[in-house]
């Protein structure tokens, strides 16, 4: 039943919004017609001739008309010429010919280079011998990377590592950023 009443507010309600949408569209075009006035002129009735007749007439048209001798394309109009207030005829300017600055004579050449010719059976380089290289000369043990690690993490005195610090502004920036972040008043 409740499903019913929810269905039947809708349909109210679409009848509704669809009869105020009608009301406007009537409202708007009585207004559209108070405010533009009819045509002033009427549109010019259909000729009463057929096309047949049409033709005939525009035929017998282009007869009459005494066809005048066309110019040669080759000769360019005469132009009228012009004077000035005084009577003098105005100077006729003539156009400079056109100037290309683009060079169509010269080849095009290619930037490429060429490889440099090598013979395919000479070595590259000359090859190392592995007893040469730094890692070999070394003993076990003195440039260990775990060595290394040792002797950075032995202890060393607090007041040394602090002054060492406190030299450096980038330590003592990072400090002071920690320092609010640890300890918020917040």
């Amino acid at each position: 039943m409740e499903k019913l009443q929810t269905l039947l507010w809708i349909l109210i309600g679409l009848v509704v919004f669809v009869w105020r949408m009608w009301q406007k569209a009537q409202a708007t075009t009585a207004q559209e017609q108070r405010e533009r006035p009819a045509r002033s002129r009427p549109a010019p009735p259909l000729p009463a001739a057929s096309f047949e007749e049409l033709l005939k007439q525009m035929q017998a048209q282009n007869q009459s008309k005494p066809s005048a001798p066309r110019p040669a394309p080759t000769e360019p109009p005469a132009r009228p010429r012009e004077y000035t207030p005084a009577g003098r005829p105005l100077p006729q300017e003539q156009a400079a010919a056109a100037r290309s600055l683009e060079q169509t004579s010269t080849a095009a050449r290619s930037l490429e280079q060429a490889p440099p010719a090598r013979s395919l059976e000479a070595p590259r380089r000359e090859a190392r011998r592995a007893s040469s290289l730094p890692r070999a000369t070394v003993e076990h043990g003195q440039e260990d990377y775990w060595s290394r690690q040792q002797a950075a993490r032995s202890p060393a005195s607090p007041a040394r590592t602090v002054a060492e610090m406190l030299q450096n502004p980038a330590d003592v920036r990072a400090a002071f950023v920690l320092s609010e972040i640890l300890q918020r008043r917040f």
